[in-house]
């Protein structure tokens, strides 16, 4: 059976229609809320949600903190035992358990990351010059900042002390955790069957990223024109957007030469 040749410019040209539509459907929605919200005084009041958020900024790094601490510790507590049985498993046995290993350790890094981003995000709101210098807040800030890098001191360690724990269950992995060159290490440690699954979470990552970054862009952009949130969150993002379509063309431009140079 012959396959139907696809027209790629009028699909594309129907793309662009479909998204021109839905944009100008949505913006004309948005723009009606806004000034019915505007003009009965129910608007969103990003000073008020500041003010907010900075009166109890101390409290919330806190429980943000102590929250990582309990997950962190409950998921190491798990994985030490995991790998402590994978030392006397047998071969199915021991795959299942490489498994839950995986698991539990992909668990405990996305609760490090979400402790740090949480925490950076609630210090945001009160890393600001006219705040620190006004009405005593100078020490409710220090205050918060401690808290903050003890926070990610924590997270630093915790990293740490999940790194070791690997390499004391799986001798043959290298690499060391404080070094800038750690993933470059563990990565020249890894059997074929790890470098491949490395490599495609990777490129899903990669394209997980480059689907959601316009989507950010876009969001900044309508967030400055409603609510005034600034010019640097769209650039800051329009930065990301390009350093990372640079870099995967560098990238793959490198291996081809190195390909090439090989043959």
């Amino acid at each position: 059976m012959k396959e139907k040749k696809v027209n790629s410019y009028k699909r594309g040209l129907k793309i662009i229609a479909v998204a021109a539509a839905i944009g100008g459907v949505a913006g004309g929605i948005s723009g009606g809320l806004y000034e019915a919200t505007k003009a009965s005084g129910i608007g969103i009041d990003m000073a008020g949600i500041t003010a907010l958020i900075q009166s109890v900024m101390t409290p919330l790094l806190g429980i943000i903190f102590a929250a990582s601490v309990i997950l962190g510790e409950t998921s190491y507590r798990r994985l030490k035992a995991t790998c402590e049985k994978q030392q006397t498993a047998e071969d199915e046995e021991c795959d299942r358990l490489e498994y839950e290993e995986e698991k539990e350790g992909a668990f405990g890094m996305n609760i490090s990351v979400v402790s740090q981003v949480l925490s950076i995000l609630v210090l945001t709101f009160g890393y600001s010059m006219k705040y620190i210098t006004s009405d005593g807040h100078a020490f409710r800030f220090l205050a918060a900042c401690i808290v903050f890098i003890a926070c990610f001191i924590y997270e630093y360690f915790w990293q740490i002390r999940y790194v070791k724990l690997l390499q004391k269950t799986h001798p043959e992995k290298k690499g060391e955790p404080s070094s800038l060159k750690f993933q470059e290490q563990w990565l020249e440690s890894c059997d074929e069957a790890e470098k491949e699954i490395i490599y495609r979470s990777a490129y899903k990552a990669y394209m997980t990223v480059n689907r959601t970054v316009p989507v950010l862009l876009v969001g900044t952009m309508v967030a400055n024109l409603y609510f005034d949130t600034g010019m640097f969150a769209v650039v800051v993002v329009s930065v990301i957007w390009l350093l990372m379509q640079f870099t995967y063309s560098h990238y793959c431009v490198k291996l081809r030469k190195t390909r090439a140079l090989v043959r």
